[in-house]
């Protein structure tokens, strides 16, 4: 596609500043015939933008191994559970999506020299904002779950079937992709017929970069909302347990000693998850906003700012780091899953090493040793029962049990 770099600017006279030489290849024909690493290689030194740094391959490696493992087991606990319940199927939604969202960051980085620089731009904006759309709504559909079980508990056990929430979220993925995707569906400058100063790097036009800005804000003030009403709400609640549960509190729910302990991790849970998600999204949003500078202002406005090093941070905190922290804040949280998913993890491992490490068999030359140490009952099936019953079943074969329990021709497998 491209054979000499040199060739590419011989003819031509880009800027020398990094965004406004992006800008001018994103206006120029060239970027129809460059890749996105050559373009970068011209415009940008050596270290330039969220893939280069030093140790980038290994770090997403690992984060991307410990993240879709931690998720595999969130999906996996979900399935094991077999329980109808709608928080069980909105974090499995989650874990999905964050899983997704590894993908995606990894598959970004392999395109860099295999698309020309116009699509790999549409495709960095698009297929980017699908996974984060996507993961916002997972939590917002969280938050208004357990904001509604908590405020309205009658309305929520009495309505909120599995149904309707597999429902919503099928909805919301579908929305979302149509969303997401519309810029290669129409929705960019060539099909709108945009200025190029009213696009984003060629790739799409400004309205769409404002509209998800509007969309992930309007996301991020529901979660933090409902949250924080969860959290006030069980503040509430445990203030007047601990003032003795006056009934002449009208609208005041009834909290008895075995509800307060878990009232009181549950509210300190949810102040977690707010911190959290605000670290998150409020630096995903700063980054939306640089984004709209760009567009309707200058990059000279950015120079200040450290536009590579916050792209940087808002590359690893919202595909790497985030979907690390999610399964720990959101699912394994839970005792039920928590449990289920150690429990497995747990008997795994112990089959693993009985394969690998076959028991220790004793002899018929160590079964005085065995009776002198552990006195097995002397009857033949009590005896029986004892070692079934005792550590030693899984090192000891049946036929050395039976020769310690069972007198001669007392034979259980023949005739």
């Amino acid at each position: 596609m491209e054979e000499n770099i040199s060739n590419a600017t011989t003819g031509f006279a880009p800027p020398n500043a990094t965004g406004p030489c992006l800008e001018w290849f994103a206006e120029n024909a060239l970027s129809e015939n460059l890749t996105f690493e050559t373009v970068k290689t011209i415009c940008a030194t050596s270290g330039w933008g969220p893939f280069d740094f030093p140790g980038r391959e290994m770090v997403t490696i690992v984060l991307s191994a410990i993240g879709i493992l931690l998720n595999s087991l969130v999906v996996f606990g979900v399935a094991k559970l077999q329980q109808n319940k709608p928080l069980y199927y909105l974090i499995a939604n989650l874990a999905v999506t964050d899983i997704i969202t590894h993908l995606v960051g990894n598959v970004m980085f392999e395109l860099t020299e295999a698309v020309t620089y116009r699509r790999f731009m549409l495709l960095l904006v698009t297929v980017v904002h699908f996974p984060v759309i996507l993961s916002l709504t997972g939590l917002v559909l969280l938050s208004v779950d357990r904001y509604v079980s908590v405020q309205h508990p009658i309305f929520y056990h009495g309505t909120v079937g599995s149904r309707h929430v597999l429902a919503v979220v099928a909805g919301a993925w579908v929305s979302d992709a149509l969303l997401c995707f519309s810029p290669m569906m129409g929705w960019d400058c060539k099909g709108t017929n945009t200025s190029d100063d009213r696009c984003f790097l060629g790739a799409v036009e400004g309205s769409y970069i404002v509209f998800m800005t509007v969309l992930c804000a309007a996301g991020v003030v529901v979660v933090v909302f409902t949250n924080a009403r969860v959290f006030v709400t069980l503040q509430r609640r445990l203030n007047i347990a601990a003032n003795g549960n006056h009934p002449q509190q009208v609208g005041c729910v009834h909290m008895n000693q075995q509800h307060i302990i878990p009232a009181q991790k549950k509210a300190r849970s949810v102040l977690v998850i707010i911190v959290v998600f605000l670290i998150t999204w409020l630096l995903f949003l700063w980054w939306q906003v640089t984004i709209l500078v760009t567009i309707y202002n200058t990059w000279d406005s950015l120079n200040g700012i450290g536009v590579n090093l916050q792209f940087r941070f808002v590359f690893l905190g919202v595909f790497w780091l985030a979907p690390i922290v999610n399964p720990l804040v959101y699912a394994f949280r839970l005792p039920t899953l928590r449990r289920v998913v150690w429990n497995s993890l747990r008997n795994g491992a112990v089959r693993l090493w009985r394969r690998l490490v076959p028991p220790q068999q004793i002899m018929e030359g160590n079964i005085s040793a065995v009776t002198t140490r552990f006195f097995p009952p002397n009857a033949t099936g009590p005896c029986l029962e004892w070692s079934a019953e005792n550590v030693l079943s899984e090192n000891l074969t049946f036929e050395t049990v039976k020769t310690i329990c069972a007198t001669s021709g007392d034979d259980y497998t023949t005739d």
